[in-house]
């Protein structure tokens, strides 16, 4: 499987054009010329294939084949099917034309073991890009192991349940492990560019942005103060139109750029549940408690003291009647039914809670006191217009409300939320029902 140096993951990337001449020369005759006159054994294969498209005559006697026979053959017919793939790990972004580092790998040369010395040189033919592999037999000495070691290091790297990539200076890609491919889906050919990358990983162009600008952000931070850069999460589109949630991370070590790609797309969703139920009530879908106190808060907050903002307390009238009458399950139907609605009365942008057993309350925004108290009388009207049809039984159910609109002295939620409670009970207190208003509105 091929693996992609896209470098996908940065945009500062320096790309070859096409039709950058290399020491070579771009024709495929002059080429010929030049790996003939090499006299090591030389292929130049696909740039994302392990097919080799041409070999020079050393190459053609060093695998005991004609020279016409090494074309359209595939790198493993030559050197085994774990050498070829180990060769698709291998990136040489030195510039075009120079040699990059050599390896050593393990081969199956004409069904022998061999450990060879190779070298990766990206060349330009005829406007293409290609690979261009300059092999010989490694050195005696220590060379099996260390062919070994560095297999073993790749497998390792490979093995890891993380994408994994190393890069130069430059930000070139030198490797890219196979999780990489598992993780977005897309192999080398699909990413020939950076830009090929974020089009691809981040179709929306607004979100595109956004994640760009927190790449270069984050990097340029990290590279200023010599630290690993402080990880953070994006939405990725893998190739095969998912998307996945991948925690970013990098950090220079010496000559080299270190990417990590982690999918926490699981952990994040947990996450998100379990902060759904601390926010929701299980029962209602309502907001809980502690989350409207909080959004309260905020709102409060961000408002200018004298914001229009106004607090309702709802207590659902003789509720304990209704549990004890016909038990908790219908009353349980009751607080589902009360919550739709209160839903089909207050606006979108409202805060609608759940705050005791039978007890809710709502924070919105008004133009005028006078909205608030017609707010309050529809949602009691539309509990009170039409029974409750919920366990085989029709219910009458009220509602009694206490409204406090908040006052500019009043930074905090709860000092607006105690004054509707105040009205509340008075509410409960004079028959039930009913709407009182906190006695501060109405001077």
């Amino acid at each position: 499987m091929s693996h992609s140096n896209n470098a996908g993951r940065r945009s500062d990337i320096r790309m070859r054009p096409a039709d950058e001449a290399d020491s070579f020369g771009q024709t495929r005759e002059t080429l010929d010329f030049w790996t003939n006159c090499i006299g090591a054994p030389v292929l130049v294969v696909d740039r994302y294939e392990r097919t080799v498209r041409f070999g020079n005559q050393s190459a053609a006697s060093f695998f005991g084949l004609p020279v016409e026979a090494l074309a359209n053959r595939p790198m493993a017919d030559l050197l085994g099917e774990e050498c070829a793939q180990f060769t698709d790990h291998i990136w040489s972004n030195a510039p075009v034309g120079t040699p990059g580092e050599p390896f050593i790998l393990n081969a199956v040369v004409k069904a022998e073991q061999r450990s060879l010395l190779m070298r990766l040189t990206t060349v330009v033919v005829e406007g293409e890009a290609l690979r261009l592999f300059t092999i010989s037999d490694a050195p005696v000495g220590g060379t099996v192991a260390l062919a070994s070691w560095q297999e073993n290091l790749i497998s390792l790297l490979n093995w890891l349940p993380f994408g994994f990539e190393i890069g130069n200076l430059d930000d070139e890609i030198q490797f890219s492990n196979a999780q990489c491919v598992e993780l977005f889906g897309y192999e080398q050919s699909d990413l020939p560019t950076p830009e090929d990358w974020w089009r691809l990983a981040y179709p929306d162009p607004h979100y595109r942005r956004f994640a760009r600008e927190k790449w270069e952000s984050s990097i340029a931070a990290a590279r200023a103060e010599n630290r690993e850069m402080t990880p953070f999460d994006l939405e990725v589109t893998a190739k095969d139109g998912s998307t996945r949630t991948i925690q970013f991370r990098h950090r220079t070590i010496g000559n080299f750029n270190i990417n990590l790609f982690l999918d926490v797309t699981s952990e994040r969703a947990y996450a998100r549940e379990l902060q759904r139920l601390a926010d929701t009530d299980s029962l209602t879908g309502a907001m809980t408690r502690r989350r409207f106190f909080q959004e309260a808060e905020k709102r409060f907050d961000a408002a200018q003291a004298n914001a229009p903002h106004a607090i309702l307390m709802l207590d659902i009238d003789h509720f304990k009647q209704i549990n004890d009458a016909f038990g908790h399950g219908t009353g349980d139907l009751v607080l589902e039914e009360f919550t739709r609605r209160c839903r089909s009365v207050i606006g979108r942008d409202d805060l609608f809670a759940r705050v005791g057993g039978e007890e809710f309350a709502v924070l919105l925004r008004y133009d005028d006191a006078k909205t608030v108290v017609e707010m309050a009388e529809r949602i009691r009207r539309t509990i009170y217009a039409t029974p409750f049809e919920v366990g085989g039984v029709a219910l009458a159910v009220t509602v009694s409300l206490g409204v406090a609109m908040r006052l500019s002295s009043e930074h905090a939620v709860d000092l607006t939320i105690s004054r509707a409670d105040r009205a509340l009970y008075e509410a409960k207190n004079t028959g039930r029902n009913r709407v009182a208003i906190a006695a501060a509105q109405m001077e």
